[in-house]
């Protein structure tokens, strides 16, 4: 299989700030828990921690990594290469990754940005599939190369739109680059010409300490001005709000704990099938 469950992270190298580990394939939500705070506890010691990841998994849902370092007082930044699932801008074959990336910021509450570097994840193609929704914009490319906002199409034809067109494109590039010297682990062509599936992939974790650089009340009084500058901005329709990136999740992390997670009736049902 693609993990070995009671394989244990060894560091290769310690450079101050920086350490290189190797996850040896294990679970990769588990390891990746663990490199953030590895991450922290360098930047509690230089006030920046860096610790570059090969051979892992997937790592599940990357936001909770950068929540992770913000509700503890840290910026936490990662991102993680993958398997080629995205043409490079101008290309009709997968030669890219989604490569997410993760920025999380201390403020009240915890501001994240969260993203793949297409236009959609093919998590939310499916969410969208599953509703049977129209994406609310283009998200790829149908059968004979035009931008479609079906996405059962581009599930299909594994031709999703990079977020940005070629910007997307070039930042997935060189987020894989910096992901694989950095670990000294696999590329996106690595892990795509040389594995059977979606493994021993590069991770990179970053842990700022921001009090080490500015007192909490200044800190806070900044990211509140940012916030309301933002926000108070006048909307262009009356019936959206103007959302600032991770909000949402507070309360809907809130909710779930309340009233439990929703989850798809077409998947609830395959669920209870096994």
């Amino acid at each position: 299989g693609d993990i070995i469950p009671d394989a244990k992270p060894q560091r290769v190298t310690s450079l101050g700030a920086i350490e290189q580990w190797d996850a040896q394939r294990a679970i990769g939500n588990l390891t990746a828990k663990k490199m953030m705070d590895r991450a922290i506890e360098l930047a509690s010691d230089h006030g920046i921690g860096l610790v570059a990841l090969r051979n892992a998994n997937h790592w599940m849902r990357g936001g909770s990594y950068g929540w992770q370092a913000a509700e503890k007082g840290y910026i936490g930044i990662c991102w993680t290469n993958s398997i080629a699932v995205m043409p490079p801008w101008g290309a009709k074959e997968c030669r890219i990754g989604t490569n997410p990336l993760i920025v999380a910021i201390p403020s009240t509450p915890i501001t994240m940005v969260d993203m793949s570097m297409s236009m959609f994840s093919y998590g939310m193609l499916e969410v969208n599939r599953l509703a049977g929704r129209e994406l609310p914009v283009d998200g790829g490319f149908d059968d004979n190369g035009q931008l479609t906002k079906e996405p059962g199409v581009i599930e299909k034809n594994r031709r999703i739109l990079p977020m940005g067109y070629w910007k997307g494109s070039g930042l997935s590039i060189v987020l894989d680059m910096i992901a694989t010297l950095l670990s000294n682990g696999s590329s996106v062509a690595e892990v795509t010409q040389e594995n059977s599936d979606e493994y021993g992939v590069s991770q990179i974790f970053i842990a700022i300490e921001v009090d080490k650089l500015i007192d909490g009340a200044t800190r806070d009084a900044k990211l509140q001005r940012i916030m309301d500058f933002i926000t108070t901005a006048e909307r262009a329709d009356d019936n959206v709000a103007i959302r600032l990136p991770g909000h949402e999740f507070t309360k809907l992390l809130d909710d779930n704990r309340r009233h439990g997670i929703t989850i798809d009736d077409s998947v609830w049902a395959k669920i209870q099938a096994l």
